[in-house]
């Protein structure tokens, strides 16, 4: 069952099949749209057994049961630079077969996306859906580091380290027969501007990076005519996030990006004032944030900033305790 949009107005579709659990998925149109479904059905049944749903902002959960292989049929409903507008197929007492209504995009407005709401552009994932999903999230400001581990399969895993975190690995570290590759990146005049790779299979297959100032060696193995090609690359913006799905090696990847410029300072509004006013002044970025415990209360705060390539260890403000602090990085 669909709900769509037409002339301003929300309209309800039919419900077309059997009457199971339910799963909803909400797309926040008009920023968002349906770019793709996926799925899956056996040689031998007349039923959709699993599928899936992908927007320009997100990979939805796969829906009824992971493909496995062999005599099965899989399908892809998707238009290049398109988006799904309707959906057409038959029903009896399941979903027997679906097909989508294509329609040109009138716009590629962005979506707020990560903690804080950070603005950042999220391209979605290349590659499969297969193992778990992983997001380092688009509140970074840039990458500084990037590690990758190939093996006879391709991307084992990868690792990406940003101004403001140590990053997590993605994949499966374990196989000895495989190689590391490290490139650093000289942030903040280094911004990391491109992904190019392919897949094929259920993993990715060969990977590369592209900054303002230098391109990659081919990680992993280089195309060879067979599998899917992919790029994410936005016009005029960097690199500040990553996302995707990994196994035991790595399945997909995707992308958060922002403007190449810095983002203007904006005004923040106080609350109302008690005690006595403090002041840390302003600094390129906060680093840490210190939050002193107190007996069902903040007894303190404190902040650690950057200012070009120093930190500046700001002074508590409130009441010391015994209870210490919880660290923010």
């Amino acid at each position: 069952m669909f709900g769509y949009m037409k002339d301003g107005q929300s309209k309800q579709g039919g419900h077309h099949g059997g009457d199971p659990t339910k799963q909803e998925i909400v797309i926040n149109h008009p920023d968002e749209h349906l770019v793709s479904v996926e799925g899956w059905y056996e040689s031998s049944s007349k039923f959709i057994m699993g599928i899936q749903f992908k927007t320009n902002y997100k990979i939805c959960a796969s829906m009824g049961y992971r493909y496995e292989g062999g005599n099965d049929y899989k399908f892809t409903h998707q238009v290049q630079d398109k988006k799904i507008i309707g959906f057409h197929g038959f029903a009896s007492n399941h979903l027997n077969s679906i097909g989508a209504y294509f329609a040109p995009l009138s716009s590629t407005t962005t979506l707020p996306i990560g903690t804080g709401g950070s603005g950042a552009q999220k391209l979605g994932a290349q590659g499969v859906t297969g193992g778990s999903a992983w997001d380092d999230g688009s509140y970074h400001d840039g990458v500084t580091k990037i590690v990758v581990r190939t093996c006879t399969l391709g991307v084992q895993f990868v690792n990406f380290f940003y101004d403001n975190d140590i990053g997590a690995v993605h994949g499966a570290p374990g196989d000895p027969t495989g190689s590391t590759q490290h490139i650093v990146i000289n942030h903040p005049d280094e911004h990391l501007v491109s992904i190019e790779g392919w897949y094929i299979s259920n993993y990715i297959s060969g990977i590369r990076f592209k900054t303002n100032q230098k391109t990659s060696v081919y990680i992993g193995y280089e195309y060879t005519g067979s599998g899917t090609i992919f790029t994410l690359q936005v016009k005029d913006k960097k690199i500040i996030g990553f996302h995707g799905f990994a196994s035991d090696h790595l399945n997909s990847i995707g992308a958060y990006f922002v403007p190449v410029l810095s983002t203007p300072t904006l005004p923040i509004v106080l609350p109302k004032r008690f005690g006595a006013v403090w002041d840390d002044g302003t600094h390129d970025k906060v680093k840490k944030i210190f939050i002193g415990l107190g007996q069902d209360v903040i007894a303190s705060v404190k902040f650690e900033y950057i200012n070009g390539s120093g930190v500046v260890n700001g002074v508590e403000h409130g009441t010391p305790t015994l209870l210490g602090f919880e660290e923010v990085r």
